[in-house]
């Protein structure tokens, strides 16, 4: 079995995600030590460094995992079809919506660049999916990383305000407003070979 298969691995990296998120509704996410965390989740500071470096560790392991969840939902769509529409931005931001605890604490810390960080990883590995399942030849590779960022950035700048709303924004029509921002111009690029 291994390590993060382990069931009493997955119980203390759970007992300190916890501990972290329980102690963001009450403080300032900057001012929280690990000896905070450790303290609240009733373990020694030694087990959280066994898991975790740092507490920027313990939302990064969070954020991979909605953002896993994100992409195991759309791969099947990607895969099927060269014309994305707004099922995928539907999937993204209820991914959000369903940890909308998470997602305004997260808001709150200020702490947007480990989400705009993640959010790289992710277009990455879906416009990388998207571009070998149909057959999209970049003549302009250096453009996919313009792709890339823009897209994090704008990503987060929306899910930020609806998350800022309180999600007043319908989750259909979120989506819909997403993908028909971003779906021409990206659809364009990618059609034409990356080429500006």
């Amino acid at each position: 079995m291994s390590r993060k298969e382990d069931p009493r691995v997955i119980r203390t990296q759970s007992m300190i995600t916890q501990s972290l998120t329980h102690l963001m509704s009450e403080t300032p996410y900057q001012k929280i030590r690990i000896a905070d965390i450790a303290a609240h989740a009733q373990i020694a500071r030694q087990t959280f460094y066994l898991h975790y470096g740092s507490k920027d560790d313990v939302l990064l392991d969070y954020i991979n995992n909605v953002f896993e969840d994100f992409y195991a939902s759309i791969e099947a769509h990607i895969v099927a079809s060269a014309e994305p529409d707004s099922v995928i931005a539907w999937h993204l931001f209820n991914q959000w919506k369903t940890h909308s605890d998470f997602a305004t604490l997260i808001v709150s810390a200020d702490i947007s660049h480990l989400v705009v960080a993640c959010f790289k990883n992710y277009i990455a590995r879906i416009m990388g999916l998207y571009m070998r399942n149909h057959e999209v030849i970049l003549k302009d590779p250096e453009a996919l990383g313009f792709i890339v960022d823009y897209l994090a950035g704008a990503s987060w700048m929306m899910l930020t305000r609806w998350i800022e709303s309180d999600f007043e924004y319908s989750l259909d029509k979120i989506a819909k407003l997403y993908s028909e921002i971003t779906r021409p111009g990206i659809l364009k690029i990618l059609t034409q070979g990356g080429e500006v």
